[in-house]
């Protein structure tokens, strides 16, 4: 299994020196992250049987809109009159604000042909969301009417939401819960001035089962950072860049594993505690921040209504977790490592870490131990071994008689916090700006890692099309690249995504990466996915 988040670090730096190069340029600055092998670390075995019905004939095109609708085509030499009629609105129907071509309304299409598949819903917790296409005229709550049968019978639907403009929605609970095993079509009319459209999609609706939910409470999670098992041998090489490997210990080499590759690259000072601690806390509140906001979490880690239903603690909160209860009874949660490195063959691989993969979630992972976790070593080393990046550490490296973070004149000014190095005096700005872009993309890189890690322990991405499946494994006209393990590659900064699809710019530019919606309807317990109940 191959990752690329952590090349975010090297983007940025070569960034910083050379703006004007092209996505492909970009591209290869990216290293390779190595995720377990599915015969090492995959609790139970995929589902990857096909869906068990194709689906329904009406749910074949989305939208189902008139044809006499669309407005008439205009010459190009044609003036348009101010008073012609506003265009019809266009939205499509779907579930957890799933996009058309991911919802099974159309086949996907695979290098070996047509792959029909149907969403199978949790019948007392999905949503229903009537989104609008690009371009379409406005509507809102009253412009529309929206109805659904079960098994050909009416069902009664909550109250209409308007989560924002262009995008209404009704949540379906307990009191309204589709039938079990029910064969579901729901239909939206939207009418206003300028015409009137109708779409038209259908699901299956199931009991979430307890062999199925990964979510029957709320998962806690500590994120271990305190640790001392490895020992830095760092090398520097002829052609100006840097080797730095790391060899296992159990008594480590007296640094702490999380400090040692961020001394060595001179964002913390070795030989100052207090300054060292101010970046650590602002390096890690950084962290924290962004997986909170990948997950939905609020600032302190706690589950949102709107979020996935998970407690994330870091070492050292208040309430955290001790590692030592980790397996006693009663004492229910999981663990990863946000500390040291990878073994041998990780570390020769460019690997940034490991997980162990849970199927739906049905157990504790310890992501703790030797050969897992996330490795803050490698994303150092991966900065160290381009030469961009080496020569834009150079001056701040104690190695090469730089002068880390925390030691220099006006240091004191901006690090640990984030501060606008515009607003510095003028020496002082150009050394607060690389340590802006360190931050930010250091912390991107570890968030986006950590966050891919945990996915994989929380039951992503498990193989196949839907309902077995979450489309891991298979190519279709929609995703970018084939991902062959436990991944699913779209568009854009997704978490749960290998390399290949990566648009790096889409980074520099302030995208964060997210849960693709199949992969978010899944954690938000939306969908019901794996094998069918007998």
């Amino acid at each position: 299994m191959r990752y690329l988040f952590a090349g975010l670090t090297c983007i940025a730096l070569a960034c910083e020196s050379s703006s004007g190069r092209s996505d492909a340029e970009l591209a290869t600055d990216v290293a390779v992250l190595e995720l377990p092998e599915a015969d090492a670390t995959v609790d139970s075995e995929p589902a990857d049987a096909p869906p068990d019905s194709a689906p329904d004939a009406l749910a074949d095109a989305l939208p189902d809109l008139a044809a006499d609708t669309s407005p008439d085509a205009v010459d190009a030499t044609t003036d348009i009159l101010p008073d012609a009629a506003p265009a019809v609105p266009l939205a499509y129907l779907t579930i957890a604000a799933i996009p058309p071509e991911m919802n099974g309304s159309r086949a996907a299409i695979t290098p070996t042909g047509e792959l029909p598949f149907r969403l199978r819903a949790n019948r007392a917790r999905v949503d229903l969301d009537v989104i609008a296409l690009p371009d379409s005229g406005p509507f809102g709550p009253s412009d529309l009417a929206l109805s659904c049968t079960a098994d050909g019978q009416p069902h009664a639907l909550p109250p209409l939401l308007e989560v924002r403009p262009g995008h209404l929605q009704v949540a379906i609970d307990v009191a309204h819960a589709f039938p079990a095993g029910a064969a579901v079509v729901c239909s939206a009319t939207i009418s206003t001035s300028g015409g009137t459209a109708t779409a038209t999609y259908a699901f299956d609706a199931a009991t979430l089962p307890p062999a199925l939910d990964p979510f029957p409470s709320t998962d806690t999670w500590l994120v271990l950072l305190q640790r001392d098992t490895w020992a830095l041998v760092v090398t520097e090489l002829p052609n100006g860049t840097t080797e730095m490997r790391s060899t296992y210990a159990s008594n480590g080499d007296g640094v702490d594993d999380f400090d040692a590759p961020f001394y060595e690259i001179g964002l913390m000072p070795s030989g100052d505690p207090a300054a060292a601690a101010a970046i650590r806390a602002h390096l890690l509140r950084r962290v924290r921040a962004l997986v909170n906001g990948i997950y939905d979490l609020d600032a302190e880690g706690r589950p949102t209504s709107a979020g996935v239903d998970l407690r994330l603690y870091f070492q050292g909160d208040a309430g955290a977790p001790d590692p030592a209860d980790f397996g006693r009874d009663g004492q229910r949660f999981s663990m990863i490592a946000l500390t040291g490195d990878g073994a041998p063959n990780d570390q020769a691989g460019s690997t940034f870490g490991r997980a162990l993969i849970d199927w739906n979630n049905q157990d504790v992972e310890d992501d703790t131990v030797y050969g897992l976790g996330v490795w803050p070593t490698a994303v150092a080393r991966t900065i160290l071994k381009n030469p961009a990046g080496a020569l834009l550490l150079s001056d701040m490296r104690p190695a090469l008689g730089g002068t880390p973070y925390g030691l220099a004149e006006g240091d004191a000014l901006f690090i640990g916090q984030d501060v606008d190095p515009g607003t510095l005096p003028t020496n002082y700005q150009q050394r607060a700006a690389r340590y802006n872009l360190l931050m930010q993309f250091g912390s991107l890189a570890i968030a986006a890692i950590l966050s891919h890690e945990i996915g994989h322990s929380l039951g992503l991405v498990p193989f196949g099309p839907p309902p077995g499946g979450l489309f891991a494994g298979v190519e279709t006209d929609w995703t970018v690249t084939l991902a062959p393990d436990a991944h699913i590659d779209t568009a854009g900064l997704n978490v749960m995504q290998t390399g290949a699809s990566v648009n790096w710019l889409e980074a520099a530019t302030g995208d964060l990466p997210r849960f693709e919606p199949l992969s978010w309807a899944y954690l938000r317990r939306q969908l019901v996915v794996g094998p069918a109940a007998p």
